[in-house]
């Protein structure tokens, strides 16, 4: 590859990353003088000098508390070129009982497929059948770098002849480990800029469970960046191979929330797998959350990805519940000759709650929703019973805002 090919591929990782978040200050500020950083940062990646050497962090307090990380826009085309180069080889090492961060799949499915084991071994709910749920304690923050590095490596050494002839490059597979290594080992909470006050993460974060409490270079994956989400797919995919394909035993896992359903008379051959499973867990540095143990029968339901499954409903949890009116609430107590400046936040966040529970047993609550809109925001929107959803009238429309603001004459395509 010519050093003008490589410059054409790093433009186009340039603009994959930047999807969805060209407004982001780091963004703006790369785009200022993007072609004199784009040459800057290939000729790092050529030589080697590349490093990920400043990073930002934040709490964010919704569905709970928890840790972001994350990195400047050179950062973050470093994770896109290095997980967009080898999802499709990621995606072919992956157990189809894993759900997260992967294209068609995510949590819905995950509840899906849950449901549908809990059908198929009920014998459509005539015969007994347990679940059994289990998770982690400290997942991404107390991962091993060197297992997350081995993960990839083992991914690049068993694709590599693939790499070579897709991309047409033979020193790509040894470019790729050495990135990864530079994406896994970067060492965030060193070198990081705290856009929360410090006080908060000693009220809110338990220290097991914070990167920048911890401090340990050899530990964690950083939420909030490509790379940790990708290799963590991977990290207990063995463990799902062991269960599903050597045990028998009906496994599903998004991110570190395991689901196991198994027929009565297997229940105890379940239980006795677990020595073995916290054995290879104690090995990549994680453990089992002792305190987030389910096991009953089936016909008791089972809270899993923020909702409650019964043998006949879906039916969202009470906080992610309590949490949608106080989000209403807080945008009723916005005054009217406000609310116009609003309008699209307020139409994204109801909708968004109004899709969680037409994914679920919830028509009630939709309607609860509704009546939960003060009557001064129906003076912009209207009800769409058939999607069930709010929109803006007509005349409030986007387009017919930007009509209005720029006089343009947009019309709907």
């Amino acid at each position: 590859m010519t050093e003008d090919e490589a410059f054409g591929f790093l433009v186009r990782v340039m603009y994959d990353t930047r999807q969805n978040k060209r407004y982001g200050g780091d963004s703006v500020a790369f785009e200022w003088h993007w072609s004199s950083r784009l040459v800057r940062m290939l000729d790092a990646l050529l030589t080697r000098t590349f490093g990920i050497d400043w990073n930002y962090a934040f709490l964010t307090s919704y569905p709970k508390w928890r840790e972001i990380f994350a990195t400047i826009f050179q950062g973050r085309m470093a994770d896109h070129l290095l997980c967009d180069t080898l999802s499709p080889y990621i995606e072919q090492e992956l157990h189809d009982r894993t759900f997260n961060n992967r294209k068609g799949k995510g949590a819905q499915a995950a509840m899906n497929q849950v449901i549908e084991d809990i059908c198929e071994v009920s014998n459509d709910y005539t015969e007994p059948c347990r679940i059994i749920k289990w998770d982690l304690k400290g997942f991404f923050p107390n991962a091993l770098c060197s297992e997350m590095q081995r993960f990839f490596e083992k991914v690049i050494d068993k694709y590599s002849a693939q790499i070579i002839t897709d991309y047409g490059e033979e020193e790509l597979p040894a470019f790729l480990k050495w990135l990864a290594m530079k994406c896994v080992n970067s060492n965030p909470a060193a070198h990081c800029e705290l856009r929360t006050p410090r006080r908060l993460w000693d009220l809110h974060i338990k220290p097991e469970k914070s990167l920048l409490m911890m401090r340990d270079p050899s530990k964690g994956a950083p939420i909030g960046r490509m790379s940790s989400q990708n290799v963590m797919g991977l990290y207990l995919n063995d463990e799902v191979k062991w269960l599903n394909d050597d045990c028998g035993i009906r496994s599903t896992l998004f991110m570190d929330d395991c689901v196991e359903v198994v027929p009565e008379h297997l229940h105890q051959y379940a239980l006795s797998l677990f020595p073995e499973l916290r054995r290879r867990l104690a090995i990549k540095g994680v453990i089992l959350n002792e305190k987030k143990f389910y096991d009953q029968p089936y016909q008791h339901g089972l809270e899993f990805l923020g909702s409650h499954i019964h043998p006949w409903s879906i039916i969202l949890n009470d906080k992610t519940w309590a949490r949608c009116l106080e989000r209403i609430t807080e945008y009723n107590h916005i005054p009217a000759w406000e609310q116009y400046a609003y309008l699209d936040h307020f139409i994204a966040t109801v909708n968004s709650y109004t899709g969680l529970l037409k994914n679920r047993t919830s028509y009630k609550r939709i309607m609860q929703l509704k009546a939960a809109i003060d009557d001064d925001w129906w003076l912009w929107l209207d009800w769409d019973q058939r999607r069930l959803c709010v929109t803006s009238k007509p005349q409030y429309s986007f387009r017919a805002r930007l009509n209005s603001k720029y006089h343009l004459k947009l019309k709907r395509i």
